[in-house]
């Protein structure tokens, strides 16, 4: 007898990869595709891919796994292809055909597993290649680009020495030259380290076989060593031991009980997030904070009720993201109400529409302090954490 595990509903259209309803996980929310597809682009150029790999990369890759292993039919079923319209073959077979033809016509036997070798998407990954990789000083060397520096030329015609443009009669002018300049600018950027790509994967094994044929003995073998990576979230950098390193010797029993720990460390992974990358993160510690008088203690108070001006009341609650995240100091308190307005005030006004309004801070959540408005908000952080946020315009 077998019995059938049913989902729950409400589980049945959720998406696996979700987007961000204000500052938290979405539950219904589907992460867009170009978000999803650009992201997936940079890992696999950073992990040392000659092509960027996309979500489509893993679909051509599955569906060419299938071809020849089940029929036609069966593939474009799995693949929801018309078979009218040859959408594999037009869109989805593999470019490099896995067939030795000049050992087919010489009546020699063929390699199918040099085949199978030489056609994987793997034989052009170098781990040492990068996203960025273009050198200092081929940045250095570039002459100016003419167009950019005449859009400059143009804007400073305009500016006429000035800093602040609000106001004046060529406004408009000055900020879309600045719009123009800024997008030539990425778009050259990103030529020159695309052409610096296939510039070092075309000669890289010219280099390594030069190298080889000198034989200098001056010249040391470069040994490539793995980078270490610093995984600031716990349940990542265990979740990549488990799946990376794992054990010959595992039975059954074990086996089972990994599988279920690394379902429950995919599961808490899901409920993090990818902050903002900043360049420089400032740790501040406030020594004007009173230290416990239970009893003195080595390390400061990393989550100080009396927080700094430019210190985000929100973003210091979210345990999804990492301590120095957290306790991130922007420049100035005006950039630190754009960011809260641009990322927690549509949230803070949906739980203020719902009659409840917490503050996230860790000592006050721990103490259970319960508000009801956004004024009362705005005056609790201000009067106990020292933040002082902008009010809402009406």
């Amino acid at each position: 007898m077998c019995t059938p595990l049913r989902w729950k509903q409400e589980w049945l259209k959720r998406p696996i990869f979700r987007g961000f309803d204000g500052s938290a996980v979405s539950d219904g929310k589907p992460l867009p595709y170009h978000k999803l597809n650009d992201d997936m682009e940079r890992q696999t150029l950073d992990a040392g891919f000659e092509k960027a790999l996309g979500p489509k990369a893993f679909r051509r890759g599955a569906a060419n796994a299938a071809d020849g292993n089940a029929s036609d039919a069966v593939r474009d079923q799995m693949m929801r292809h018309d078979p009218r319209w040859a959408t594999f073959n037009g869109a989805y077979i593999n470019e490099k055909v896995e067939f030795h033809l000049e050992r087919v016509v010489a009546g020699e036997p063929t390699d199918d597993c040099l085949i199978d070798l030489f056609t994987h998407m793997s034989l052009t990954r170098d781990p040492e290649a990068r996203q960025n990789m273009v050198p200092d000083e081929v940045w250095q060397s570039l002459e100016p680009d003419p167009e950019i520096s005449e859009l400059e030329a143009q804007r400073d015609k305009f500016k006429n020495g000035r800093y602040r443009i609000r106001g004046t009669k060529h406004e408009d002018k000055v900020r879309e030259l600045t719009k123009t300049i800024r997008m030539k600018k990425a778009q050259r950027e990103k030529s020159i380290r695309e052409y610096y790509r296939q510039y070092y994967f075309y000669h890289r094994p010219t280099w390594e076989i030069e190298r080889q044929l000198a034989n200098d003995d001056h010249q040391v073998e470069e040994v490539y060593s793995a980078p270490v990576i610093d995984l600031h979230i716990p349940e990542r950098a265990r979740l990549a031991k488990l799946l990376c390193q794992q054990a010959d010797d595992l039975d059954f029993d074990g086996f089972l009980r990994l599988r279920i720990e690394v379902a429950e460390l995919m599961t808490s992974l899901i409920g993090k997030r990818e902050t903002v990358k900043r360049r420089r993160i400032v740790n501040k510690v406030h020594s004007s904070v009173a230290c416990s008088s239970q009893g003195e203690s080595s390390e400061p108070d990393r989550f100080p009720l009396l927080m700094g001006k430019a210190q985000c009341p929100r973003c210091i609650g979210d345990e999804s993201m990492t301590v120095e995240e957290r306790t991130f100091s922007y420049c100035r308190p005006a950039v630190m109400n754009d960011h809260f307005g641009r990322e927690h005030l549509v949230t803070m006004e949906q739980m203020e529409r719902d009659g409840f309004i917490g503050c996230m801070h860790p000592k006050c959540r721990e103490a259970d302090i319960k508000l009801h408005s956004l004024d009362h908000f705005r005056n609790h952080v201000a009067r106990v954490h020292g933040v002082a946020l902008r009010p809402t315009r009406r």
